[in-house]
């Protein structure tokens, strides 16, 4: 790994995040060892491409606990145009009111999350989103892995179906999961108040897949399909 670092003149951050990798889970991790971070963004729009993220939050989850105090939220402040859609415009307020940049914030986030194993719903949208960033910022991709609690919730509730078989439209959308296995989405669309329903919505997964004997975090990853 240090002299591919010495190949590509990485900016220092992403170096010292993939040091964290250099001793980190295997496949037969106990998931009770493994430090989860729960994450979402919220956007001005769902083109990574074009879009820009407006918040990071996430909270980590060890030992089948959600652990507050082990937790992350910022604020970017972005050259954002004035036409986005209604729902952002309060997260734009705070923005530009408390906002770093987004450099600095991909940049905390990767000192925050380190080699944990990132869960969101979705997730591979705020994967894309933050990739984006560390690619305008220099860097490579993430190197974690990660949990799609969509995908996870179609596994645990239906078994011997394949994750790409139709469903209703919504069946697996983080509101109908949430009344499904009554989780409070009071704060529901602000990044900060996701987290906290897609870290419950995952222990409360994490404890049915434990349930029917997958114990490790490879089987956790193969049982996600």
């Amino acid at each position: 790994m240090f002299e591919f670092l010495q190949r590509k003149k990485y900016p220092n951050f992403w170096k010292e995040y993939l040091h964290c990798f250099d001793q980190t889970w295997s496949k037969h991790t106990p998931i009770e060892e493994i430090r989860f971070v729960v994450l979402d963004t919220e956007t001005t729009g769902l083109d990574p491409q074009k879009d820009k993220m407006l918040s990071i939050a996430a909270a980590a989850v060890t030992d089948h606990q959600l652990v507050l105090q082990d937790s992350f939220e910022c604020y970017l402040n972005q050259p954002v145009n004035t036409g986005v859609n209604a729902p952002v415009h309060g997260i734009l307020k705070k923005a530009m009111a408390q906002g770093i940049s987004e450099i600095e914030a991909t940049q905390q986030f990767l000192e925050f999350c380190k080699d944990a194993v990132l869960v969101g719903h979705h997730v591979n949208f705020d994967l894309a989103m933050l990739n984006q960033a560390l690619k305008t910022a220099g860097a490579g991709k993430l190197k974690n892995k990660s949990i799609d609690t969509a995908k996870l919730a179609i596994r645990v509730e239906h078994p011997f179906q394949h994750y790409s078989m139709e469903y209703q439209p919504g069946e697996f959308g983080l509101d109908a999961l949430s009344k499904r296995f009554n989780i409070p989405d009071e704060e529901r669309h602000t990044a900060a108040g996701d987290v906290y329903i897609t870290a419950i919505l995952f222990l409360k997964l994490l404890a049915r897949v434990q349930k029917r004997g997958n114990g490790t975090l490879g089987e956790l990853l193969a049982y996600e399909g």
